[in-house]
């Protein structure tokens, strides 16, 4: 073990795994300066069919190391080892599709008079910086580096400081593969991330996170007139009517609140379920939420692994005892009596479902990132979409109805960046996905990336000089 540094825990037993220095201002000055220079001498001129094929090996890489990649999610992030393995399947297929759509054509050509010829089209806009989270620390690093790289960028990729040790070997892995500064780690906390997002040598930040955190690098860089992505935080609903497949239902919404062990953004933290089969429906939850185990993520038969640290359990109880003395009606699995569960030192809760949380309250405004759902009934569809849009967040909604003319209505009406109608959660590599509202702006995945990652140009050819 290193012997000094930020320490890196494994959150299922409070252990410290490793220790990892920060990047200081003069480390972080570098990683930028090495990735500028490989833009300028060498990324640059380097072809698109060039570009795709070294990130079609980077994704052959991730597949060939995939256990080994897993093995390191499940240790700094808590992941159960079924789950990790399958962020890793999908961070090589997001790179698959990059490598694809480097070679994708981009501009327009525009009439023009004689001997002029006008074009538009797309260039890269250097470095760019990852900002990532703690929840998918390899998958959302990969959704920006695949996309930066694919279109002619280099990047500098700053992991959250809890979750460093997946990215700290893919970019050691990727130095095999790509050019000398193309794809570079800086670590540590907020200090390195604003030390990051004020070099001036990059074009551009990309930020999964906090909102509070998004407004931050949103603010610093404002100064340079940087562009930003963000991909912030949520408070999503998902509103059930009675005439919905009520089995579906209640099985998406478990999975809504309870995947990652609640630790999504996009996740569904917010039951509005109508009146009419609200005590039915909140039993049924319950019941497929009490049977999930909570339990080490090496072993197979857990469903729900730790959260990423000891202060994000502790606040996820707070949050549920805070709303249990107002008066909401707490239901955990069967036999407990609290959300914490003492496992071997770890960060573990229980899923906690709170009926009748007050709306001004922590439970149903704020994001929690933990396995807790607030629910609320309504009666007409006016409220429950009142009720869906009682936040300040936009990422994500679903709805659940078998009325045909309900589904368009809510489906254009729905005020998030991504709506899912008779399902939840699902994410393909080929589709662009954002947020409104305080869950950020920019496009992540899919054709609409290069948005992000390219600036328009208008060029004019006169082939006739002076004429």
């Amino acid at each position: 073990m290193t012997a000094r540094g930020r320490p890196v825990l494994d959150p299922a037993t409070g252990r410290t795994v490793t220790r990892l220095p920060d990047t200081d201002g003069p480390g972080v000055a570098d990683a930028v300066a090495r990735a500028d220079a490989a833009f300028r001498e060498v990324w640059s001129d380097t072809s698109p069919a060039r570009r795709s094929g070294l990130l079609r090996d980077l994704g052959d890489l991730l597949r060939d190391d995939r256990d080994e990649f897993a093995a390191l999610e499940r240790l700094d992030a808590g992941k159960p080892t079924a789950r990790a393995a399958g962020e890793v399947d999908f961070a090589a297929r997001v790179v698959d599709w990059f490598a694809a759509a480097a070679r994708y054509p981009v501009g327009e050509t525009h009439p023009a008079g004689p001997g002029m010829r006008t074009y538009t089209d797309r260039v890269p806009v250097g470095v760019c910086a990852a900002i990532t989270p703690n929840n998918y620390p390899l998958l959302l690093a990969v959704w920006k580096i695949a996309a930066a790289l694919a279109y002619g960028n280099t990047v500098v990729v700053k992991p959250a400081p809890e979750t460093p040790l997946s990215i700290r070997r893919l970019v050691g892995r990727a130095g095999e593969l790509l050019p000398e500064g193309v794809l570079t780690a800086v670590y540590g906390g907020a200090g390195t991330g604003r030390l990051l997002c004020d070099q001036p040598a990059v074009g551009m930040v990309s930020f999964t996170g906090s909102t509070t955190a998004g407004r931050e690098v949103a603010r610093r860089c404002a100064d340079g007139l940087r562009p930003v992505s963000l991909e912030l935080g949520g408070k999503s609903p998902v509103v059930v009517f009675r005439d919905a497949d009520l089995d579906a239902a209640a099985r998406a919404v478990v999975a809504g609140f309870t995947g990652n062990t609640g630790q999504m953004c996009v996740a569904g933290s917010r039951l509005i379920v109508e009146q009419a089969v609200h005590d039915e429906f909140v039993g049924r939850v319950a019941e497929l939420a009490g049977a999930l185990r909570v339990g080490p993520p090496e072993d197979p038969g857990t469903d729900l692994g730790p959260l990423i640290s000891r202060a994000a359990a502790e606040r996820t109880a707070e949050v549920v005892e805070e709303a249990a003395a107002r008066g909401a009606r707490v239901i955990l699995p069967p036999g407990r009596r609290g959300v914490r569960h003492d496992l071997g030192g770890g960060f573990f809760v229980h899923p906690a479902i709170v009926d009748g949380a007050p709306f001004d309250g922590r439970a149903w405004r704020e994001e929690i990132f933990g396995p807790v759902l607030s629910v609320a009934s309504f009666a007409t569809d006016a409220e429950a979409l009142d009720l869906a849009h009682d936040t300040a967040y936009g990422l994500s909604a679903s709805v659940w109805t078998s009325d045909a003319d309900r589904t368009e209505r809510f489906g254009r009406a729905l005020r998030a960046g991504m709506v899912w109608v008779n399902t939840w959660g699902d994410t393909e590599e080929t589709v662009s996905v954002s947020g409104l509202g305080q869950s950020g702006y920019g496009r992540e995945l899919g054709i609409h990336a290069v948005e992000g990652y390219t600036r328009p140009r208008a060029v004019w050819v006169a082939h006739r000089p002076g004429r």
